[in-house]
């Protein structure tokens, strides 16, 4: 009794003809281990070639372990199974699975197979088939945040992107940490978000931001904004309409600095996922407002 997993095509059955058809490529969480992989495309990779496989394998291990006699068919059938298994295993990196492949083609090839003997082998291959697939680790995100975590246009909005493009990775991870539910680690990005708006703000009146404080920073700004209008020679022609809004814009740099930014910053408080919720609009919305006279 001999067969060889590198049995050619021709040789399985119609359906595992068709799937070996698909094209070889990495399953998506492995193509890249950061994006979103949807449940529905974990089954329809992976569930069909496993669940029909295991099957076969489980089906034959129980009979010959009762001393079934496998046909010409069978043999086929269960040839199929291993090839798909070990196609599989290597795709994935199943290591201890696609070993104990190799053993089976190995002991088969000596010749001197018994049923007790291949019937241990099957049912080895299907304990190492469960302890790899477990050691599979998927983390599940609500669909209501899943924009939140992998989303085709910046969080917060063109303009936004277009006027602090420095913005972007902490702007991206504040996104993610909220999908996550991770409510201090979403504030944190947040504030380093603002930080670099404020340092476009202090750079707009030549107050000076590196390795200082906010609060000398936002006093700072505030100084400059009040002297807008103060020359007549140098001041524009719509320096109320500009007074009026840096002001409001240093106001609320102060209150974010009071409100937020401290307890983050020095570690006194832990976020609430109401708290992060709030915090991700309010600094959306800022960010948004500041684009419109501010740019890196």
């Amino acid at each position: 009794m001999t067969f060889d997993l590198e049995l050619p095509v021709e040789a399985l059955n119609h359906e595992v003809h068709e799937r070996m058809a698909l094209p070889v490529c990495l399953c998506p969480w492995r193509e890249n281990p950061y994006r979103l992989v949807s449940l529905w495309a974990m089954l329809k990779f992976d569930a069909s070639t496993f669940v029909y496989c295991t099957a076969n394998l489980i089906k034959y291990w129980l009979g010959l372990s009762k001393s079934a006699t496998l046909t010409d068919e069978g043999m086929k059938q269960l040839a199929g199974s291993l090839f798909e298994l070990q196609r599989e295993c290597e795709r994935h990196g199943f290591r201890s699975s696609l070993n104990q492949l190799r053993r089976i083609r190995e002991y088969i090839d000596a010749g001197n197979v018994t049923n007790p003997g291949l019937s241990q082998l099957l049912g080895e291959t299907v304990v190492r088939l469960e302890e790899d697939l477990q050691g599979e680790m998927f983390l599940a995100v609500a669909s209501s945040r899943a924009s939140y975590y992998e989303s085709t246009e910046p969080l917060f909005g063109k303009e936004v992107a277009d006027a602090f493009p420095s913005t972007a990775y902490d702007v991206a991870e504040a996104g993610k940490c909220y999908a996550l539910y991770r409510s201090t680690a979403c504030v944190f990005h947040l504030m380093r978000v603002v930080e670099i708006g404020l340092r476009v703000f202090a750079d707009r009146f030549g107050v000076k931001s590196d390795r200082q404080n906010w609060q000398n920073i936002i006093e700072g700004i505030e100084k400059a904004v009040r002297n807008i209008g103060t020359d007549p020679a140098t001041r524009p022609s719509n320096w109320k309409d500009q007074q009026e809004f840096f002001s409001g814009a240093a106001t609320h740099f102060m209150f974010i600095k009071d409100a937020w930014r401290n307890y983050v910053t020095h570690g006194r408080d832990k976020s609430t996922e109401e708290e992060a919720e709030k915090i991700l609009g309010n600094v959306r919305g800022f960010m948004q407002r500041l684009a419109i006279r501010l740019h890196e």
